[in-house]
C-alpha cells in the first residue's frame, strides 16, 4: 500500500502543515482547529480538505458587500444631486447610512444571522443626526445623542431582574 503523502498549503502569512497523525496543525498567527472526523479544516472564509482550498463567502459577508455598494451609491448619489440641483443636501448621507446598517440588520434577522447591537445603535443615531441637521439645524446633536443615551441606559438596566 502506497503512503500518503503529507500536504502543507501555504499563504502569505502563515502555513498550514500537516503533521505524522494526518490532522492539520497551525503554522501561523491564524488559529486552525483540528477536525479528523469530517477531515476539513476552516480558517475564515477557506475550507481546506484532502490539500485543496476553496473559498466560500458566508451569507453575513454578502449582506455587508451589499451594504458598501448602497454607501457608494448613496455617495456618488448624494454628491450628483449637490452638483446638479447647486444645493447642499444637508443630512441625506446620515439618513441613508442609518437607513443602510438597519436593513443590513434587518436581512440578518430574517436569514437567522447574528444580529450587531452595535449597527443598529448607530443606525438610529445617524438617522436621527441626519433628521436633525435637515430639518432642525439649531438643535444640538450632541445633546440628542445624550437624551437617547440615557433613555436606553434607563431601559437596559430597568430590564434587568437580580
Amino acid at each position: 500500500m502506497a503512503e500518503k503523502k503529507k500536504t502543507d498549503i501555504k499563504f502569505p502569512f502563515f502555513r498550514i502543515k500537516e503533521d505524522e497523525e494526518g490532522s492539520y496543525v497551525k503554522v501561523g498567527p491564524i488559529e486552525v482547529t483540528d477536525t479528523k472526523t469530517s477531515e476539513e479544516v476552516n480558517v475564515g472564509p477557506l475550507h481546506i480538505r484532502e490539500g485543496s482550498v476553496a473559498f466560500k463567502k458566508d451569507k453575513g459577508g454578502t449582506l455587508e458587500g451589499i451594504a458598501w455598494a448602497m454607501f457608494f451609491i448613496l455617495l456618488g448619489s448624494v454628491f450628483l444631486y449637490g452638483n446638479i440641483s447647486h444645493q447642499e443636501p444637508v443630512g441625506m448621507i446620515p439618513i441613508g447610512v442609518g437607513i443602510i446598517w438597519l436593513s443590513l440588520n434587518y436581512a440578518r434577522s430574517r436569514l437567522n444571522l447574528k444580529v450587531s447591537n452595535f449597527t443598529v445603535a448607530l443606525g438610529i443615531i445617524a438617522i436621527i443626526w441626519g433628521l436633525t441637521e435637515r430639518f432642525a439645524p439649531d438643535v444640538s446633536f450632541m445633546a440628542i445623542v445624550a437624551i437617547a443615551v440615557g433613555i436606553a441606559l434607563i431601559i437596559h438596566f430597568g430590564r434587568k431582574t437580580y
